[in-house]
């Protein structure tokens, strides 16, 4: 009965040392990758974008120098905090260079404030500055507009009126006045829009008008027309 306690007490230490021995396998393989991270020395980062190079203030935030593993940490926490990258990717170069392909968020906007163009994107974020631009842009004064701040619902909504406008009629441009979007068609006529509603049921209701107008075998004809007032729920001819 003695002799068959040892051998059970044998046994027992047997799988319990298999046991030990295994977890201390795992550990190192899961630390040689850390250990690897923190050997390496990075001397070197490039960085670039759908444009190519990328921006000089974002190259010079990331001039970082350290070993792999804190240096990607940290520029993972930089770009991350920055609202006009889209996505990134950081790649390990042999031997001690990093490699960062950015994606910018893409203008699709443009707000003309003063002397310079405010680009903006899908969602209303300012992403960046410009001298000019062909860009759909609506002009208005008095707002003090920042980079990586977003727009107010009245700017981005009429911005998506004169979006609508470039890709129907190559009117690229309107202007806020006294709370109303105002543009004028390639005719010459005056075309006042809320700036606020359904954009598809204004822009809808805008070729139709245009229809009638150009049909000209009765009513109104469009070389008649000096005005277009669609505020109302009716729109108003003039």
């Amino acid at each position: 009965m003695k002799y068959k306690k040892q051998k059970y007490n044998i046994y027992e230490k047997i799988r319990i040392f298999k046991i030990l021995s295994i977890v201390l396998i795992i550990t190192f393989l899961f630390s040689i990758p850390i250990v690897i991270q923190k050997v390496i020395k990075i001397e070197k980062i490039e960085c670039e974008s759908q444009y190519g190079e990328c921006d000089e203030v974002i190259v010079n935030s990331l001039q970082l120098t350290g070993n792999y593993r804190d240096t990607k940490k940290i520029i993972k926490q930089k770009l991350e905090k920055d609202v006009l990258i889209n996505s990134y990717l950081i790649q390990y170069q042999i031997p001690n260079k990093l490699k960062i392909d950015i994606n910018l968020k893409k203008p699709r906007y443009a707000i003309f404030n003063g002397s310079k163009y405010f680009l903006i994107d899908k969602d209303g974020l300012i992403i960046n500055e410009s001298n000019e631009t062909n860009l759909p842009t609506l002009k208005k004064d008095g707002d003090n507009l920042v980079v990586a701040e977003k727009i107010n619902e009245k700017d981005k909504f009429a911005l998506s009126i004169i979006s609508g406008l470039t890709y129907l009629y190559s009117i690229n441009s309107g202007n806020i006045i006294n709370n109303e979007l105002k543009v004028i068609s390639n005719e010459g006529i005056i075309i006042r829009f809320p700036l606020e509603g359904d954009k598809d049921v204004l822009l809808g209701s805008l070729r139709l008008i245009f229809s009638r107008l150009n049909d000209g075998t009765k009513g109104i004809r469009i070389e008649d027309t000096k005005e277009i007032d669609l505020r109302f729920k009716n729109p108003v001819l003039r």
